[in-house]
């Protein structure tokens, strides 16, 4: 094994980053370039967003999108500790509240890192990864470094953090539909009768009433308040609070996404009453956030209306997987979702705090927890 003369620089856009390089690095990648790019411009002032970059000797060989973030450990526990947490922290307003380097993206379906076909099986360069950010950890007074949402497939480079005081912890998993079907009557007969039974019955009365109108877009300049409107319903109503949009962020992602941008609207009596957001690779389509009014949603059944509607539309367009984001589990896998596991990789700057966060690990919000629309 050859010697690398290592040195790494962090800089804070990724239009510092060659384009070339990053596709290097990252190759075809769902959520690339151009998402981080739109993630950058979209004014999130909860989190400020960097890049690590490692060398070795004038060489760029890996590539680590990081961000900085106040994490209130509380947004991810069961809701049962989580409303513990809340009460005392009218008393003590930074209780569990970390100042937290992530690697990874707080919008992101899971983490990744770009590394050089070359250096992909070095065990040294997750080490040195690892170092990098405990020295940038310091430099921003963050307590905690999270690698966040890595699938098993990452295991091999990341496993490797362990060495270097971080342990492995289950993160939220992923709901990904497989879609073999020719149609969507078939998607159907592969579902459970009572499932199979309730979505037509609730498809035939929402289409009988005659209100609800559907249009499939790109951009959303036209209903933009209607649009953040209705994302806020849902944020406040979910059980789980990571991240909050801003409302500049569904215009500037789908201008720096183009195509791969769509958006699902359903109008009823012609006042929008949920959407879609969703981003298309391919033969992937990734379902990213919702909103829905409540009031009119559940009168209107616009959560079976939407998901039948994209599965329909990712059947007629070639798409091969549909992935629903990690909330609401149960009517996802009702609906023919699996779960992927993603993990997370966490080390306290101080070594003697691993004991304390590897037991808060365990209260982690689980899946049976989660509600549908």
């Amino acid at each position: 094994m050859t010697a690398m003369l290592m040195d790494y620089k962090i800089v804070d856009s990724i239009s510092k980053i060659k384009r070339s390089d990053w596709d290097d690095l990252f190759g075809a990648q769902p959520e690339g370039y151009e998402f981080y790019l739109a993630l950058e411009q979209s004014g999130f002032k909860e989190f400020s967003f960097y890049y690590v970059l490692l060398y070795d000797r004038s060489t760029l060989y890996c590539v680590a999108p990081v961000f900085l973030h106040d994490f209130p450990v509380d947004a991810v526990l069961d809701p049962r500790f989580a409303k513990a947490v809340a009460a005392l922290r009218k008393l003590f307003p930074r209780l569990l509240v970390f100042r937290t380097l992530f690697c990874g993206s707080p919008f992101g379906e899971h983490g990744v890192i770009g590394i050089k076909q070359t250096h992909r099986h070095d065990p040294r360069v997750p080490i040195r990864l690892a170092q990098t950010l405990g020295i940038f950890a310091h430099e921003l007074r963050a307590s905690l470094i999270i690698f966040k949402d890595f699938r098993a497939e990452d295991a091999a480079v990341l496993d490797g953090l362990c060495a270097a005081g971080f342990f492995k912890t289950d993160s939220f998993p992923s709901a990904v539909v497989d879609l073999s079907a020719a149609s969507f009557d078939e998607y159907l007969a592969g579902l459970g009768h009572a499932t199979r039974k309730s979505l037509r019955r609730k498809l035939k009365k929402s289409r009988s009433e005659g209100a609800l109108r559907t249009e499939v877009v790109s951009t959303v300049d036209a209903v933009l308040d209607e649009v953040y409107e209705l994302y806020l319903q849902t944020y406040h109503a979910g059980a789980t609070k990571f991240e909050k949009l801003t409302k500049d962020f569904f215009q500037i992602v789908a201008r720096c996404l183009g195509a791969q941008c769509i958006y699902f609207l359903y109008y009823v009596h012609d006042t929008l009453a949920a959407f879609n957001l969703c981003f298309w690779y391919g033969d992937v389509l990734i379902d990213k956030f919702i909103g829905f009014d409540y009031r009119v949603s559940r009168r209107h059944n616009l959560y079976a209306v939407s998901w039948c509607t994209a599965v329909s539309w990712c059947l007629e367009h070639g798409v091969r997987r549909y992935q629903v984001g990690q909330t609401d589990y149960a009517p996802k896998i009702q609906l023919g979702a699996r779960l992927v596991p993603l993990y997370a990789y966490v080390r306290h700057t101080r070594s003697g705090m691993n004991v304390f966060f590897k037991l808060l690990a365990r209260l982690l919000n689980a899946p049976t927890h989660q509600t549908g629309a």
